[in-house]
């Protein structure tokens, strides 16, 4: 994370060092990505770097966890749910702000892809944080669902979470948006997925 150094900075310092490190992961994956390229775009000498960051990696974690920062701020309202409403009815209002802040962030889409399509090292490591952190917050709410008998005693709170994590991931960002959706087709999806959630695919 950011020394004392880059955090006593003027704003505007921080702020062309974040947007030139942003773009650059955006456009490669962190194995591949040029501290180069990002001292030369946001004009600082490259020893300066290092007076910020331990190396690329402790900026690329900066970037990722300032990005998620606004994300989990953008979904927070639908925690209002949590917890007062049945799970699904919580996860369906999740999953549509979720998908509607990565479809009006393109900057932050694109890093994921590329953290999701290279996932190795630090890149992983993240990857495993968030899910944990996603499915450790749904299997709470899946089993209290269970416990007041809102969810089906024989379903696999497990699993389910699971799944929950797998569609706000993977799924958001390697498929729900390649193409430019709109806030309707994001509802639509969210709608026609919680209906299988909720009814399976079986007759």
């Amino acid at each position: 994370m950011p020394t004392q150094t880059f955090l006593n900075l003027p704003e505007d310092k921080r702020e062309r060092i974040f947007q030139a490190a942003a773009n650059e992961f955006a456009q490669r994956n962190v194995e591949a990505a040029k501290l180069s390229n990002i001292v030369e775009t946001a004009k600082i000498s490259r020893g300066s770097i290092y007076q910020y960051f331990s190396g690329k990696d402790d900026l690329y974690i900066y970037v990722v966890e300032s990005l998620r920062e606004k994300r989990a701020e953008y979904v927070k309202p639908s925690f209002n749910l949590y917890k007062k409403e049945p799970f699904l009815r919580f996860f369906e209002e999740f999953y549509i702000r979720d998908s509607s802040f990565f479809s009006t962030q393109p900057l932050q889409l694109e890093i994921g892809k590329r953290m999701y399509g290279h996932a190795h090292g630090v890149s992983r490591k993240l990857i495993q944080r968030y899910q944990n952190h996603y499915r450790d917050v749904f299997l709470l709410g899946i089993d209290y669902d269970r416990e007041r008998g809102a969810i089906r005693a024989d379903v696999n709170s497990a699993v389910l979470a699971d799944l929950c994590v797998h569609l706000i991931t993977e799924i958001i960002i390697f498929q729900n948006l390649n193409n430019s959706l709109t806030l309707d087709s994001i509802r639509e999806q969210a709608a026609s997925v919680m209906r299988i959630l909720r009814c399976g695919v079986e007759p």
